[in-house]
């Protein structure tokens, strides 16, 4: 995936790395990394804490954003923890 450019929130955390060494290795490939949702939001990266993804109750906030943004229009990449690391091969 090209990061380059691209508007990222992460929500959940995205074993074995820290948040900082996830947001660095964004960074370093170029994205735009936020804390929050937001109009300009491209990819919302979601880690193995969303907890339960079939219980809608249980999706974090970002994660609940992100779908209804979506649903109103705004063209948002939901990546799981999985799909981000086969993408990126992240190596230390």
């Amino acid at each position: 995936m090209d990061w380059r450019d691209k508007v990222v929130v992460i929500t959940g955390s995205l074993r074995p790395l820290s948040r900082k060494e996830v947001i660095a290795y964004l960074k370093d490939k170029g994205a735009v990394v936020q804390n929050y949702m937001s109009t300009q939001t491209q990819i919302l990266i979601t880690g193995h804490k969303q907890l339960d993804l079939f219980d809608p109750d249980k999706r974090s906030l970002k994660y609940q954003d992100a779908l209804a943004r979506k649903s109103q229009g705004q063209a948002i990449q939901i990546v799981s923890e999985e799909e981000f690391f086969s993408d990126v091969r992240y190596s230390k």
